[in-house]
């Protein structure tokens, strides 16, 4: 296994779970920073189930099995892992999350369990993301109930257009949810089972006569073109007396306003003397409030902007925040923790600032990461400014490095803003 995968896997690792499927024995690592991280929980369990159930009738039918499956939105891997235990070798599951912790989680848990790479892989990628010609014999799904109803409508147009000639979808969803999705199913495909459980409904649907008319909606260009479902709406925001407009999605925090990290963190900057922005790197920008607050503030314009490089756990987040930083030059990396293969995959050996907005997952200890992270990018005399709740913030000064002085702080609404430069000399 290697080495980058299990180090990620124990600091964000709060629990672990046993569960068996079709006779055997899993052992799935948990995180508080994914769904369900202290059990496996009752709706995969019930999908589960009527997988197992659909899978023994084919056999019985002397149909073939499956050779192509999604698991849309896998969390830390039990539906995909699963469904790849009773697979054929030679087929293939994809499991994808728009969370790279849950690539991560999903990655270790599959080679824990001795499931085989070239019969599962994992993606941090957005719903129903995935290569242009894919056509998939089944897709499963335990639905994110708070995606926002333009996303689950969404899903089901999508799904049914993915599927093979004789595939199907198997979902389970919420029992407040329900009526929904049987509505829609009903509308746009052939409902083929229905089973509702004391909190859970498993739903299997297919396509209609006429779905193989309809193609798929186009997943890649410009995000905010391709993925229309996402959009939540565009607006004028004020932060520190500077205005700007930014468009926000489903599926981001901050929405509707910026969050107290972001307006600590601007308020900091005000203060600064910082070094030049020849090189800037920007961990979880969330919708992106601060990063085009900052444009604006520098007054960028596309000749003199630095290179950017956005960084951070959810993908739709890079993604919104890199069409709300156009037209400037923008890489995103999927990262946790600031991982040093940002600096390969951007092609630079140092940055000349970053910022971050860390997201600090119940019962780990990331920080230590952190600091490593920002010790392998930061270029020296760069300036690195951190900004997080007042606790976190504490303890993350507090394993301050020596190479690092501390050059700027900040306080304001239980949040607080922390600029260092690095004093490492070449």
């Amino acid at each position: 296994m290697p080495a980058e995968l299990l180090s990620l896997v124990e600091a964000y690792q709060t629990n672990k779970a046993e569960f068996a499927f079709r006779d055997r024995a899993f052992t799935f690592a948990l995180s508080h920073g994914l769904f369900s991280s202290a059990h496996i929980d009752t709706g995969t369990r019930s999908l589960l189930k009527v997988l197992s159930q659909k899978l023994d009738q084919l056999a019985r039918n002397g149909e073939p099995m499956p050779q192509t499956v999604l698991d849309a939105g896998c969390g830390v891997g039990v539906i995909g892992i699963c469904a790849a235990s009773a697979l054929p070798p030679n087929a293939h599951v994809r499991c994808q999350d728009r969370d790279e912790l849950a690539r991560v989680f999903t990655s270790f848990n599959a080679e824990k369990n001795h499931i085989p790479q070239p019969l599962l892989s994992a993606h941090a990628e957005p719903l129903l993301a995935g290569p242009d010609d894919a056509q998939w014999d089944i897709i499963l799904s335990n639905i994110p109930a708070k995606a926002g109803k333009p996303v689950l409508e969404d899903f089901v147009d999508q799904s049914i257009v993915l599927l093979a000639p004789k595939g199907w979808v198997l979902i389970v969803v919420i029992n407040p949810l329900a009526s929904f999705f049987r509505t829609r199913v009903c509308q746009v495909g052939t409902l083929l089972y229905d089973e509702t459980g004391a909190s859970h409904t498993v739903l299997m649907y297919g396509r209609s006569a006429d779905a193989a008319s309809v193609t798929p909606a186009p997943r890649h260009g410009d995000f905010w073109q391709s993925h229309p479902m996402y959009r939540r709406n565009s607006d004028v925001y004020l932060m520190e007396d500077v205005s700007y407009t930014l468009d926000t999605i489903h599926g981001v925090a901050d929405f509707d306003t910026p969050s107290k990290a972001a307006r600590v963190a601007a308020k900091l900057m005000r203060r600064l003397k910082h070094p030049p922005f020849s090189s800037l790197l920007i961990h979880e920008p969330n919708q992106g409030h601060f990063a085009v607050w900052l444009a604006r503030f520098e007054q960028w314009s596309a000749a003199n902007a630095p290179r950017i490089t956005l960084s951070g756990r959810n993908v739709l987040a890079l993604e919104v925040s890199r069409h709300n930083l156009s037209p400037f030059a923008v890489d995103v990396v999927p990262a946790l923790d600031l991982l040093p293969r940002i600096a390969a995959a951007d092609g630079r050996s140092g940055f000349g600032v970053i910022i971050a907005f860390p997201e600090l997952v119940p019962r780990t200890d990331t920080l230590a990461a952190l600091w490593e992270g920002i010790a392998a990018l930061l270029a020296p005399n760069g300036m690195a400014l951190i900004a997080l709740n007042s606790s976190g913030a504490e303890r993350f000064d507090r394993r301050k490095p020596k190479q690092f002085q501390r050059v700027g702080k900040i306080k304001h609404g239980g949040f607080r803003a922390l600029a260092y430069q690095n004093m490492y000399r070449t």
